[in-house]
């Protein structure tokens, strides 16, 4: 019995898996991805954390030019709702002693090993709504990076997407020469 060639082909082709493409498994995606906000972070990542389907996102830069922060909010009215803020702060204006205390009034818990030192926690501002962050900064603490969620989409944990937005940033804006 002879089976013609074409029809093994066909059936190998149909029992062949897929070529093999990673799907990014982090809940934000990657933060740096495009189109982006503030020249460094994903619209899409925006989206995903606050839930705004419309915003204005406002960035502010140090001298040369480099990233100190970036303000997410759904307008920039007074009664406009803040998503999300990232800051650089070169000098920290907080020292080991303000920011343990921060971390404990707060009851903050540490980074992780490999993203401190820092910590993460959540807070109640002004207007009696919770807020989740995450403060970083380098061994010598001459450096500081924040990242505050104001507003979080439902369903979603803020803290645990303050984290990963300064997993990602930490690297460029804390670690490196740009930051």
């Amino acid at each position: 019995m002879t089976i013609p060639v074409l029809a093994v082909l066909a059936l190998a082709a149909t029992c062949s898996p897929p070529p093999y493409s990673p799907s990014d498994t982090r809940p934000l995606g990657d933060i740096t991805a495009a189109p982006q906000e503030c020249e460094l972070i994903s619209a899409k990542a925006i989206e995903i954390a606050t839930g705004f389907d419309d915003y204005k996102a406002v960035a502010t830069k140090r001298d040369k030019g480099r990233f100190a922060s970036c303000s997410v909010a759904e307008d920039l009215t007074p009664e406009g709702d803040l998503g999300l803020v990232v800051e650089v702060f070169d000098p920290s204006p907080h020292d080991p002693e303000d920011l343990e205390n921060t971390k404990m009034s707060t009851q903050g818990n540490d980074l992780p090993d490999d993203l401190g030192p820092g910590f993460a926690a959540r807070r109640t501002n002004a207007q009696d709504e919770t807020v989740s962050f995450v403060y970083g900064w380098t061994p010598d603490y001459k450096r500081l990076l924040t990242v505050n969620i104001y507003t979080s989409a439902p369903g979603r944990d803020s803290l645990a997407d303050a984290t990963e937005f300064f997993r990602q940033l930490k690297p460029l804006l804390l670690d490196g020469a740009t930051g």
